[in-house]
């Protein structure tokens, strides 16, 4: 066979892998970052949509943040250096099963990205009840895409998007998929806040109000990649009814303060027959202490630049919830909620 033929043989039969994976299949969290409230992230094997594990997050009020008030149990990953440098492109996604319906109050933030070190969110998906939306923050906030129903409790549901990382809003991009649909496709946006390096954190996020439930979010098959078939943006057909019950209700045991939460004992509590109760092994150094709604909706309640010049290298809350300044809807204006009643106190990480 010819060296050229050979070439194109072994290129077109090379399967996609990604470059990241948070599946949970090592038992831990030892594949993310960090964890914010680690304490309250358990690895399960039920529910699960792919391998035989996922991670189980759960959010009560008393999950504060140090600092802002901001009540969060979250996973970090930090893509590799250069990954979100200008110019460059990312394809990310995840899947998420809940158990029951997120309150329509308070919104729900459950997936952004964000800027390390100034800490400026560029976007985010919000879940108000059943509903979904995805917003950029710069150079103004815009909702792209939301969906009224779309986030239907006890089935797997899955998030993919490509982005084009620049400081230009002419220049970056950004494609959303929602259970193998393309939603959004190249919504012009700023994504890239600053020079900084950028990363994401997933799980439940809401503002300082005070809140009586105790939602659950379970979490897999969270990859990152250098194509679309990389992060493979459909559901399997195994995950459509889901797999099981995700889990009775319990905060887990455990003492974060701040510090390293390696091997804590005792997170998630109450899941489901033959869950694996290992905890955060990912240190819990805080990074990224970003939240909903600190910054403005372009709706009058400040802007994104002024957020972060104030908040500097020590963190902080920089994000906002969803809302559009042009033609608001029921799930902007809830956003806009949000975002009015967030303070612009600051986290050290």
């Amino acid at each position: 066979m010819p060296a050229a033929a050979l070439v194109a043989t072994f290129a077109t039969g090379a399967s996609a892998a990604p470059v990241w994976t948070g599946d949970f299949e090592t038992g831990d969290l030892s594949q993310w970052n960090t964890s914010l409230n680690g304490e309250r992230i358990s690895v399960v094997t039920s529910p699960v949509l792919q391998g035989t594990r996922a991670g189980r997050i759960q959010l009560t009020n008393d999950a504060v943040w140090p600092g802002n008030g901001i009540k969060r149990v979250e996973l970090n990953h930090k893509p590799a250096a250069g990954r979100t440098a200008e110019g460059a492109q990312t394809y990310f996604a995840w899947s998420f099963y809940l158990p029951e319906a997120l309150a329509a109050d308070p919104p729900t933030q459950i997936g952004y990205w964000e800027s390390d070190g100034s800490y400026m969110q560029v976007m985010s998906f919000e879940v108000v009840g059943q509903n979904i939306s995805f917003a950029t923050r710069k150079p103004a906030n815009k909702v792209h895409w939301q969906a009224n129903g779309a986030v239907t409790p006890g089935v797997w549901h899955r998030i993919a998007l490509h982005v084009k990382w620049s400081t230009n809003p002419s220049q970056g991009s950004v494609d959303v998929w929602f259970d193998g649909e393309q939603v959004v496709t190249a919504g012009q946006a700023q994504t890239l806040a600053d020079g900084n390096p950028h990363f994401t954190q997933i799980g439940l996020l809401r503002n300082p109000s005070e809140f009586t439930d105790s939602p659950i979010i379970v979490l897999d098959d969270a990859v990152e990649g250098d194509t679309l078939e990389d992060v493979r943006p459909a559901l399997p057909s195994s995950g459509e009814g889901g797999a099981g019950g995700a889990g009775g209700g319990g905060t887990g045991g455990g003492d974060n303060t701040g510090g390293a939460t390696s091997g804590s004992g005792g997170a998630g509590g109450g899941a489901t027959s033959g869950s694996v109760t290992s905890t955060s092994s990912a240190a819990t150094t805080g990074a990224g202490t970003t939240g909903a709604g600190t910054t403005g909706t372009g709706a009058g309640t400040g802007g994104a630049d002024e957020g972060a010049d104030e908040e500097g290298d020590e963190g902080g809350c920089s994000c906002r919830a969803a809302g559009s300044p042009a033609a608001p809807t029921p799930l902007a204006l809830a956003g806009l909620a949000v975002a009015l009643a967030f303070t612009r106190r600051r986290a050290r990480r």
